[in-house]
């Protein structure tokens, strides 16, 4: 088992050697991304600092509190950047080919396809963020204990989960259609929905953000147990939803594999 782990270790270092290389090749573009990132993520707060100051709270929960779970959206979609951004480029790997390289290697083809281009502009934001985010939530009024961020960081282990199965997914519909952009532009709009508490949603649109399409379970269930409110659901059933999400997301990728032709047809 160490020495599987160690070689899938060894090729995502060599992955992630070659995605650095392409970064410093291209580095003035990856410089103009890294500071249009910045300048979203400073839009943002400054937008939820704006509201702090003209509202008491949104949807019964203080303002202090939506910044918490606009923080955790960021945390949790910057990290899942990170390590997934090769999706984004699978439809390419489709039509010229590629997969069929993959599939025909002794090593998990899911592990190659999702974790096979590293970002390291995201990896590079994910360090100033996080320290900002720790500053700013140190001076905000809240009520945070250590059995509450020991659940939280529990909970972001389910979010991990279910945003592998969603990158799953599209990689399944890529394989049957060649197309990956619009679905995961698509997955990047639901997500951001959940940038504030999915509960300021009217039905049905909550219940299917929760139980359906949970981005209210990767973001909006850890800010609720961080901050000691009232939760929409279990932390049993979270998980629950969570791995059955996932073991779906594998069963697809089981049946879009038997739909694919190769590059041959």
């Amino acid at each position: 088992m160490l020495k599987r782990l160690k070689i899938y270790w060894i090729v995502w270092q060599t992955t992630a050697k070659y995605a650095l290389a392409e970064l410093l090749v291209s580095r003035w573009s990856s410089l103009i991304f890294f500071v249009g990132k910045g300048a979203r993520f400073a839009m943002t707060l400054l937008f939820l600092l704006l509201l702090k100051q003209s509202l008491a709270g949104i949807g019964g929960y203080t303002t202090d509190q939506v910044v918490v779970f606009f923080l955790t959206y960021q945390l949790t979609d910057n990290i899942t950047q990170m390590f997934f951004r090769g999706v984004y480029t699978f439809s390419w790997e489709v039509r010229s080919g590629e997969l069929d390289f993959y599939l025909s290697k002794p090593l998990n083809p899911l592990f190659r396809i999702l974790t096979g281009k590293p970002d390291f502009i995201d990896a590079s934001f994910f360090i100033p963020t996080t320290i900002f985010s720790i500053w700013l939530i140190s001076t905000l009024h809240l009520h945070i204990t250590s059995v509450s961020l020991i659940t939280y960081f529990f909970l972001l282990m389910n979010t991990f989960l279910i945003a592998a199965a969603f990158h799953i997914f599209v990689i399944c519909i890529g394989i049957l259609t060649t197309e990956v952009d619009n679905v995961i532009m698509l997955y990047r709009d639901a997500t951001a929905l959940s940038r504030f508490p999915i509960d300021v949603y009217r039905e049905p649109l909550r219940t299917i953000l929760f139980f359906i399409v949970p981005v209210g379970l990767m973001n909006t269930l850890p800010a609720q147990f961080l901050l000691n409110l009232k939760p929409t659901t279990t932390v049993l059933l979270s998980f629950a939803i969570g791995g059955g999400f996932f073991l779906l997301s594998l069963w697809t990728w089981r049946l879009s594999l038997r739909k694919y032709t190769s590059a041959g047809g």
